[in-house]
């Protein structure tokens, strides 16, 4: 019975801070985090206020939790999406697509994701970074080294080429409407990245 209890206990405290996660991502979505308030987190999440501080040391360690939080999820759009393909190219085609897509159907995640990427706080932009490592390592290591190794691609820095194109992705990305339309299409985007990777012969290079 006590193990049953713990249980129990350990859910109830999983969901709340379930909830408050996601009520205090809306809220830096909406406030940015300066002008994000504790109280009304917990109040939006349906709880007392200081309801957060048993959960969290601060605003601070929230929103490091939320940018792992959002880190892991976006991580999980995209991945299936693109290991789906076996052809390195159509990988990064839907790694665009599925990327967008995110953006779209998560915005106030995206726009904590923006203002972090864009805001002023080092140590936010240091944290995001390495919680996004994961999806370089999907860049990088299931799209660009396969794609070279296949002759798809031409030979290129892959750790390099990796920033860039997460640089172009969260750049893209971040043009969104209030209502989540990405105002770049992925696949004229996937298209430029495409081309600036495939193998040009030499009378195509003279070309360009």
């Amino acid at each position: 019975m006590p193990r049953h209890k713990d249980s129990q206990r350990d859910q109830a405290r999983g969901e709340t801070r379930r909830l408050l996660i996601e009520a205090a991502t809306s809220e830096f979505a909406r406030e940015g985090y300066v002008g994000a308030n504790i109280n009304r987190i917990s109040r939006s999440a349906g709880f007392a206020k200081g309801t957060i501080y048993n959960y969290f040391e601060s605003k601070r360690s929230l929103m490091l939790a939320i940018i792992a939080e959002v880190a892991r999820a976006h991580l999980a759009f995209i991945q299936p999406p693109v290991l789906h393909e076996a052809d390195p190219r159509q990988r990064l085609e839907r790694f665009f697509e599925a990327g967008f897509a995110f953006v779209s159907a998560h915005l106030a995640q995206a726009r904590v994701m923006i203002n972090t990427l864009y805001g002023p706080d080092a140590e936010f932009k240091e944290y995001m970074y390495a919680a996004y490592q994961p999806m370089f390592q999907l860049v990088n290591k299931d799209i660009l080294v396969p794609g070279i190794e296949q002759g798809h691609f031409r030979m290129v820095d892959p750790n390099a080429t990796t920033l860039l194109l997460m640089t172009i992705y969260l750049g893209t990305g971040s043009q969104v409407s209030e209502q989540g339309r990405v105002w770049m299409d992925p696949g004229q985007v996937a298209k430029f990245a495409l081309h600036a990777l495939s193998r040009k012969e030499p009378s195509d290079a003279r070309a360009v």
